[in-house]
């Protein structure tokens, strides 16, 4: 049935018995200070009934809640039908959408593939919801150090369930074309869950442009049940000043750099923005197939505070498996190490390494406990050299049998074995 078309002019609300009535057969075009304010949430098809309207012009209202209430961004004239010819549109829609719902708890829902020429942006009190998702045009130009959806400055978003792919086999590599997946920036109170991140497009030498989730002066954030993989970049980068996140279930594999990061400084300054309280638990991480890599680590935390490393598995990186520098109070329990570290002449790799590194005030990481983990396949057990105060035990190489579990070198002071854990210096 074709829409009728209702010409808005001024501010128009509706409560509960316009919207049913009017939305089932009507398209609402822009008039002179056309705006619109719904009461309750309207139910109408996946076709355009908004037209002609910016972001903010249409309003849904914290009455609108219901469970599982969701719009459709196709209201706002996007299509999931995975064209990059609908990629400016779908942009433009998406992002209304997620201006309409602000503050309402109520969710935009994905149906489909929609291709992007521009960043997807949250808004507070909103959800990004799937099955579908959102997927780069080729060659498409982004601000460095960019991301495809950013919630920038936000607090109390959801994004679940989307699948946000970076395409980066069809993008140049340089500067202009760099970007990684979700990014969460001076941002508070979001979960990230059961999403698919991959193909996040960072540069050919890294520069953390293609990480596939990255969190940066955030707070209060759960990062959950997620597939990460083949980003051009790390798969989970929590950055600056980053605390109180949780980083749990995520399978994440095949990314360029590190599995996880915890990284506490903004390059140059090493002491004023350190993360802090950081919880890495029940991951699954597997290292690149790539056979040269910049970084690969499965978890490496530096210039964290007061965290927990526990129940990961990590599998076949190059370099160490859990690796700690310039941090404190960090617990390391259960996890599961295998395949961990090649056989480059100039360096030595571990399970677990805590060490030390050169920059800033105090490099040296300290009161790290590292228990109850396994080992199996790797280059070295544990490994500490530059740290203080650091209690070992309870941990079992597997494989070799003769691999000492516990490696200490020069630069350790207050170290304490449990059980007689046997080390070599």
């Amino acid at each position: 049935m074709p829409l009728h078309e209702r010409a808005v002019v001024g501010a128009q609300t509706f409560d509960e018995t316009a919207a049913a009535e009017l939305l089932n057969a009507t398209r609402f075009v822009k008039g002179e200070n056309g705006r619109l304010v719904f009461k309750k949430l309207p139910h109408a098809p996946r076709v355009p009934i908004f037209q002609g309207f910016q972001p903010g012009e249409v309003v849904f209202e914290p009455s609108c809640f219901e469970a599982d209430g969701a719009v459709p961004p196709e209201w706002w004239g996007a299509s999931g039908n995975a064209d990059p010819a609908c990629a400016h549109a779908n942009v433009l829609a998406i992002n209304a959408a997620l201006a309409a719902v602000a503050k309402t708890r109520l969710a935009v829902a994905l149906s489909g593939t929609y291709c992007i020429d521009g960043v997807v942006l949250p808004q507070s009190g909103s959800a990004l919801k799937g099955p579908g998702g959102v997927k780069a045009v080729a060659n498409m130009p982004v601000p460095p150090q960019s991301c495809l959806v950013a919630v920038f400055g936000q607090s109390d978003v959801v994004i679940e369930g989307i699948e946000v792919d970076g395409n980066r086999l069809n993008q140049t590599q340089d500067a202009a074309h760099t970007y990684g997946g979700i990014c969460l920036r001076d941002a508070s109170r979001c979960v990230v869950r059961k999403c698919n991140v991959h193909d996040g497009n960072g540069p050919l030498m890294g520069g953390a442009c293609g990480n596939g989730i990255r969190t940066h002066c955030a707070a209060d954030i759960v990062i959950a049940d997620n597939q990460i993989h083949d980003n051009n970049g790390c798969g989970i980068n929590l950055y600056f000043s980053s605390k109180r996140i949780e980083v749990s279930s995520n399978t994440i594999r095949n990314n360029t750099e590190i599995g996880i990061e915890s990284e506490g400084r903004n390059g140059t300054n090493y002491a004023e923005f350190r993360n802090e309280a950081i919880a890495i638990c029940r991951n699954d991480i597997t290292g690149s197939t790539e056979p040269s890599r910049i970084d690969d680590h499965s978890v490496l935390v530096d210039w964290t505070d007061r965290s927990m490393i526990a129940s990961n598995r990590c599998q076949r990186s190059h370099h160490n498996g859990i690796e700690m520098l310039g941090c404190k109070e960090i617990a390391v329990k259960g996890n599961v190490c295998e395949n961990i570290g090649d056989s480059h002449p100039d360096y030595t790799w571990a399970a677990f390494r805590v060490t030390a590194e050169g920059y800033g005030e105090n490099g040296r990481s300290a009161d790290i406990t590292i228990c109850d983990n396994t080992a199996t396949r790797c280059q070295n057990g544990v490994l500490i050299d530059t740290a203080d105060r650091v209690t070992v035990g309870r941990n079992a190489v597997v494989e070799p049998a003769h691999l000492p579990p516990v490696r200490v070198g020069a630069g350790v002071t207050g170290l304490n074995l449990l059980d007689g854990a046997e080390t070599k210096r």
